[in-house]
């Protein structure tokens, strides 16, 4: 199966960098503004996109306070349906090593090279956030 690494240096501390990728507000600041999420275990967020045309839905699998996130897509694409989101946080001298990935699409064609450019995106906005 296909997927999504990417790995970046956040110049803050993974406590607030755990926040951006639980609370509802740090979501909305960085990845989409349509957001509906709270930071808790087998919960399901949603995230809009595309004015409404999209809606990507998560079930938050793992929550380990400032060392990872994990989610599960349960629908919204069938492209990303069953792939998992990871979000893995380690301090280093300069803040925050962010080592992403999205496993387990299909194949690795399709929106998958548009997904990790678009991914590559949302993450320097979360790290300008």
């Amino acid at each position: 199966m296909a997927e999504i690494l990417h790995e970046l240096v956040i110049k803050s501390s993974p406590t607030k960098v755990y926040q951006a990728l639980t609370e509802q507000k740090g979501l909305a600041n960085w990845w989409t503004r349509h957001v509906q999420a709270e930071p808790r275990t087998n919960s399901i967020a949603q995230f809009s996109f595309d004015h409404g045309k999209v809606t990507l839905r998560m079930k938050i699998l793992r929550l380990i306070p400032n060392k990872a996130v994990v989610w599960h897509c349960v629908g919204g694409s069938p492209e990303w349906d069953d792939t998992q989101i990871y979000f893995e946080l380690a301090p280093n001298r300069d803040g925050t090593t962010l080592n992403f990935a999205q496993r387990g699409w299909k194949r690795p064609t399709g929106v998958l090279a548009k997904c990790s450019f678009d991914w590559a995106r949302y993450l320097m906005s979360l790290r300008a956030y």
